[in-house]
């Protein structure tokens, strides 16, 4: 079975050795994230560059539709949502996607889901399950969120098949935020959980 290691790492540790971030990341990473105005925003950027950095010495490229990724690998994605920026890790393409959970006028955001999937949602989490694992799939693939009406939620977990390609995706609660992670390939992986506690950080 495959592993996909999922880095987590909290804002509050961001904030708290917020200046450490900024003397270890570049120049460009620096300015990005300080252009920000609000300072979760900044600690979001700078937490993401941070990781990104402790994966790999090479450029970071980016494809035609901006995701990035290293040419000698590993595959990995990022996201960020509430209090927690994640680094999903795979040995093949892999998207990761996480969304706090709140409660939100979804009577306009429903028209993304199919007719399956919009029948499935009762509340707001499963507003979010659906959404992260369209997400999560769309940034597996390195496509722009503009498909994501023909990206399929379903299943949110296990194998699903999309123009031709296998795909397997596991979705689940993390403290009030919803997480999808989808790996290219039919093998089912499992999730190795690494929480990045204190700084600096040693990646195993």
């Amino acid at each position: 079975m495959q592993i996909v290691k999922l880095y987590v790492a909290s804002t509050d540790l961001g904030q708290k050795h917020f200046r450490f971030l900024l003397e270890n990341v570049n120049a460009a990473q620096k300015e990005k994230a300080l252009k920000f105005a609000n300072e979760i925003d900044q600690v979001r950027s700078l937490l993401s560059s941070y990781l990104k950095n402790l994966l790999s010495e090479e450029e970071l490229l980016k494809n035609e539709n901006g995701k990035p990724y290293f040419e000698n690998g590993p595959f990995f994605n990022i996201s960020h949502s509430g209090r927690y920026v994640l680094m999903a890790v795979s040995t093949s393409e892999v998207g990761v996607d996480i969304e706090e959970i709140k409660n939100r006028d979804m009577s306009s955001l429903v028209r993304i889901f199919n007719e399956a999937e919009a029948k499935m949602i009762k509340e707001h989490s499963d507003f979010y399950y659906l959404w992260c694992a369209k997400e999560s799939l769309i940034k597996c693939m390195g496509l722009s969120v503009s498909k994501v009406r023909e990206i399929p939620s379903l299943p949110l977990n296990g194998l699903k098949t999309f123009k031709g390609k296998d795909y397997q995706c596991q979705s689940f609660i993390l403290d009030k935020h919803i997480v999808s992670i989808t790996r290219e390939g039919k093998e089912e992986f499992t999730i190795d959980l690494q929480k990045v506690e204190k700084l600096p950080y040693l990646m195993k």
